[in-house]
């Protein structure tokens, strides 16, 4: 089977055409992955899945709860028990498939082999990784043959890192139209501010909290700037295609946000404190990315200095306990998570390390039916002026509870979204057609992309102002 799927075209739409699988979901047994598949069984029941796992017994269990029968489980369950001796099982079930959706974490342990082995069966690729070493590995590791292959791999596509990312592209794209009339010399974006907001978001599944010990230790330890050194001696076209130096006259927008002490945002009646996640960093990999592939992009090519960045979390005053708290038990994570001994106590308990934020069950449905997210994005033009409030542009993204409701409906609009390319959509404008990439850098450009996000349940609306009511457009 593996020869067969090597010889696949390289074009999306012949390819596409040639297999029944629409989607293959891997990790389909996992917390997230189950999911990922009831999402698509109940809102895509016309779509052709597939399910993958480590265990038939708790495939069966999935496919008997979405109510395939005998012989729909026997011809699209594929169980692959180790992804690293079992490569030709994971490659000939996803030979079959236009599309491989990654749900089993942690990534750094398990993630390159899956990725490999959907590119050697020329079967694009999805995960909800939001682990930056991981972004730097697979780049290293799969890039050039993705490319070369004619598949696309996509990281992060999940609450880390699709809100910020596509609310960041939605909002400068917004900034450069609304002020580009005529014969007005180019607007330029200076700075980019996302803020996101939980809703009735009590607590988190404990795969989460081991992702990130194990992340906060690489980069504690330097593993994360050696892999940073390794894409810089690899990739001499990022060197080549740095943008010009900041313009000092740019204003300071927008403002540096503490390490430690919250700020206050006035026009949200917020406190904000810089979110941790992995958003800043996949912003800025992704504008390297596309600048390296399209050097002449008119928003993001390698003429164009880059905009200020700050990604915060907004507190309001009845979040400020559930603040302080994760505050004290973040300081003492990233203390522990310095040694390796420090990484196997975290391990060993992840609900006494995070105050019960973290817990092996993750949420109640109550809680997942309860919760839910609101992301503020503002683009400002290098001649904004807090006064009169010139060049401005704003979008608010409003979607379910962010990690386990929201992450199925942003992995699978991106999963629609690549299908409709392969369906020879000419509406669907992806900045390129292939590599190891993340979603700002790929779907940035592409309003298909945003209508598919509305479809499947979070919305990202351009607006005047967010003071008005939080409804969606």
């Amino acid at each position: 089977s593996t020869m067969v799927a090597i010889s696949a075209p390289t074009d999306r739409h012949e390819r596409h055409s040639n297999r029944s699988i629409d989607i293959i979901v891997h990790g389909a047994t996992g917390y997230t992955g189950k999911r990922v598949v009831r999402h698509l069984a109940s809102k895509h029941p016309h779509l052709n899945i597939a399910i993958c796992g480590r265990s038939n017994a708790k495939l069966a269990a999935v496919a008997a709860e979405i109510g395939w029968d005998e012989s729909k489980s026997q011809s699209s369950t594929f169980v692959v028990a180790n992804v690293v001796e079992g490569a030709s099982d994971l490659i000939s079930a996803f030979s079959n498939a236009k599309v491989a959706i990654a749900c089993a974490g942690p990534y750094r342990q398990c993630g390159l082999p899956i990725l490999k082995a959907a590119i050697d069966a020329r079967c694009d690729y999805l995960d909800l990784c939001g682990e930056p070493q991981f972004f730097d590995d697979a780049l290293l590791a799969f890039d050039r043959e993705a490319r070369n292959s004619g598949v696309l791999a996509v990281h992060a596509a999940a609450f880390d890192c699709v809100p910020a990312e596509l609310g960041a592209a939605l909002a400068e794209r917004q900034l450069l139209d609304k002020y580009s009339s005529g014969d007005e010399e180019k607007v330029e974006c200076a700075g980019i501010e996302v803020i996101h907001t939980l809703q009735n978001v009590g607590s988190a599944n404990a795969t989460t909290f081991h992702a990130a010990v194990d992340g906060f230790y690489a980069a504690a330890s330097g593993e994360l700037s050696v892999g940073r050194k390794k894409v810089k001696e690899n990739y001499p076209e990022f060197k080549e295609t740095t943008p010009p130096t900041r313009p000092t006259d740019w204003p300071k927008v927008p403002e540096t946000p503490g390490a430690i002490m919250p700020s206050y945002n006035e026009e949200l009646g917020l406190r904000t404190m810089k979110f941790v996640g992995a958003d800043a960093s996949a912003i800025r990999s992704s504008w390297r990315y596309l600048r390296s592939r399209v050097p002449d992009h008119s928003r993001k090519g390698k003429h164009v200095p880059e905009p200020r960045l700050s990604v915060l979390i907004g507190l309001d005053m009845n979040n400020s306990l559930a603040a302080l708290k994760l505050m004290a038990y973040g300081a003492t994570f990233s203390t522990l998570a310095r040694w390796k001994w420090g990484c196997n106590m975290l391990h060993s308990s992840p609900e006494a390390f995070s105050g019960g934020v973290f817990t092996s069950e993750g949420p109640t449905e109550e809680e997942l039916e309860q919760g839910g997210f609101t992301t503020f994005v503002t683009a400002y033009g290098a001649k904004h002026c807090p006064e009169t409030n010139s060049q401005v542009a704003r979008v608010r993204i409003t979607g379910p509870e962010p990690g386990y409701v929201a992450t199925p409906s942003l992995i699978v609009a991106l999963a629609l979204t690549i299908l409709d390319a392969g369906n020879g959509g000419s509406e669907v404008k992806l900045s390129f057609n292939s590599g190891v990439t993340l979603p700002g850098a790929l779907f940035g450009d592409c309003d298909k992309v945003y209508d598919n996000m509305r479809k499947e349940g979070v919305s990202f609306d351009v607006v005047d102002d967010f003071e008005t009511d939080h409804s969606p457009v």
